[in-house]
């Protein structure tokens, strides 16, 4: 019933690049939430923290996410506004599962930042509901280097939002990810990235100056 989708899309970077960043949506709704670790949804990656924070849903002031009423979960197995579902299994206790939350806003007005102190390769995360406003922007020094709508995973966009895809952005180095959406909330978990590794000679200095430590202290001994 659920198909493992491996789309994957090329998108012209900044001029200032020379790359393509490259969109592959990994697995949708079922196979998306068994990708995931949902013990670990708001879990930040290693020296990332949030400028300009989303929502955490669930909220206090906005606790009901079943159904959904300011923001559909990521792990909603139904279709916004109906009674229906979209087939899938849900998880159990999916209704308490955390997830972020920008808030629809027109364009330049609410705008969600996560900054890294270093500059990382590739980014990971579920995507919920997707839908034409949602949008990601990377950002390498202030500059924007890449962007990813909602209707550029390969997917249909439906109305009303339902489902989940798992999306994988790489090809592309950034220190800087704002999320926003002008149509519909942008609701997302299990943000994942990859550090860009050292140079080989710095990864070899570190090497070297790790033995010349290690020496001294056998000298002393």
């Amino acid at each position: 019933m659920f198909k493992k989708f491996a789309t994957v899309i090329s998108l012209m970077m900044a001029p200032a690049t020379a790359s393509a960043l490259t969109v592959q949506t990994v697995a949708t709704d079922a196979n998306a939430w068994a990708s995931v670790n949902t013990s670990q949804t708001v879990a930040l990656p290693n020296g990332a923290t949030w400028t300009s924070a989303p929502l955490q849903m669930p909220n206090v002031w906005f606790p009901q996410v079943d159904p959904c009423i300011s923001f559909c979960s990521p792990f909603d197995p139904g279709i916004f506004g109906t009674n229906q579902t979209i087939g899938a299994t849900p998880l159990a206790g999916w209704q308490q599962l955390p997830f972020w939350a920008t808030w629809q806003a027109p364009a330049g007005t609410n705008t969600n930042i996560l900054s890294f102190v270093g500059v990382q390769r590739s980014l990971t995360l579920l995507w919920g509901s997707f839908d034409v406003g949602n949008l990601i922007e990377l950002v390498l020094n202030g500059q924007v280097v890449g962007t990813v709508a909602g209707n550029q995973l390969g997917l249909t966009v439906r109305n009303p939002g339902r489902g989940a895809a798992l999306v994988t952005l790489s090809n592309v180095a950034f220190n800087e990810l704002r999320f926003s959406s002008t149509s519909g909330g942008f609701e997302f978990a299990n943000v994942q990235t990859a550090p860009v590794p050292l140079p080989l000679p710095a990864a070899g200095l570190a090497t070297a100056l790790g033995m010349m430590a290690l020496a001294r202290r056998r000298r002393r001994a």
